[in-house]
């Protein structure tokens, strides 16, 4: 499952002029890296070239909706596009690529070897940078994000060859690929707001349900888009909620004995299970906003926040992320 890039210039709309100057003043260039500049310029190069803004973006935008400065969330909006650099590094050995977004994947310009150890080296920069903050809750967020990516990609991995694979199975992966990394977005704000346990259970689901219909949407632009990537998963033997379905209605079934299927390239049933995966993604966009509303209420019970502006720019990037097909 590879998520692809959603550049800010198509979020202008929803953009307020504060949160594009904190988007554009963030700066994510290690070519001059403290121990070894040489990790940071590949990095630079690849996996954090380009407009890849929309965590940070819906870090601000939660940050706005909590009443926390744009100075005071700008590190660690910073910190979650760098882990997702590093899953990026990660991803582009696992799935053997040789392009990214059109360009020359990481471990193409390096090798597999230094590829893995750049993400490494990221990932250590990020749980460093957050410890000198000081503030211990937001290490043990970030560590648990950390390692539910690592899970995601081992439970990936299973599924190729499990005999029982269930939707389940499908979304567990997205909800810990995708969906944890969102999940900081939200649950970020809510500890430096220092608001109580109800506002952090709900931000945290609030992007892991995010994440989960981001990368179902993705799962079906990767039988859409033409930029180099489309058909990754085919060609990884990833099932990814599309293949998913497709191969279940072909079968007659809810369930895929992997152990036995050769083909996972879906023919006349794709429609069909595009649409049965756009149903999902619904579903999560419903209860995304609903978790919105909630937030929102208390919000100004508690504290007589809650400012229409923010919860209207969330509500729309909720739109937007699950309605890019």
């Amino acid at each position: 499952m590879r998520v692809s890039t959603v550049s800010i210039s198509s979020l202008a709309q929803i953009l307020s002029p504060e949160l594009s100057q904190s988007i554009q003043r963030l700066d994510f260039s290690l070519d001059t890296w403290q121990r070894n500049p040489r990790i940071g310029d590949l990095l630079g190069k690849t996996v954090l070239s380009g407009g890849k803004r929309l965590r940070p973006l819906m870090t601000f935008m939660m940050a706005d909706f909590f009443g926390i400065a744009h100075d005071q969330i700008e590190p660690y909006g910073r910190m979650i596009e760098l882990v997702h650099a590093s899953t990026l590094a990660h991803d582009d050995v696992v799935d053997n690529a040789d392009l990214r977004r059109g360009e020359p994947s990481i471990n193409a310009i390096a090798t597999n070897k230094k590829a893995v150890l750049a993400g490494d080296y990221l990932l250590a920069y990020v749980l460093q940078e957050i410890a000198r903050s000081g503030r211990n809750d937001l290490v043990i967020e970030m560590a648990s994000i950390i390692a539910d990516l690592a899970e995601g990609e081992w439970l990936q991995i299973e599924n190729s060859e499990k005999p029982d694979l269930s939707w389940q199975d499908i979304e567990l992966v997205a909800l810990k690929k995708t969906g944890s990394v969102l999940r900081w977005c939200c649950a970020a704000p809510v500890l430096l707001a220092e608001l109580n346990e109800s506002f952090l259970l709900r931000a945290r689901r609030l992007g892991e349900a995010i994440g989960i219909a981001f990368q179902l949407t993705d799962d079906i632009l990767d039988f859409k888009r033409r930029d180099g990537s489309e058909g990754a998963d085919l060609k990884n033997r990833v099932v990814n909620a599309v293949i998913f379905e497709a191969l279940c209605l072909e079968q007659g079934r809810d369930q895929l004995d992997m152990t036995t299927i050769q083909l996972i390239e879906p023919r006349e049933t794709l429609e069909a299970a595009i649409q049965k995966v756009r149903g999902r993604v619904d579903q999560l966009v419903a209860e995304a906003q609903g978790l919105l509303l909630e937030l929102a209420s208390e919000l100004k019970a508690q504290r007589g926040l809650g400012e229409t502006a923010p919860l209207a720019s969330l509500q729309s990037l909720v739109y937007f992320l699950a309605q890019r097909i």
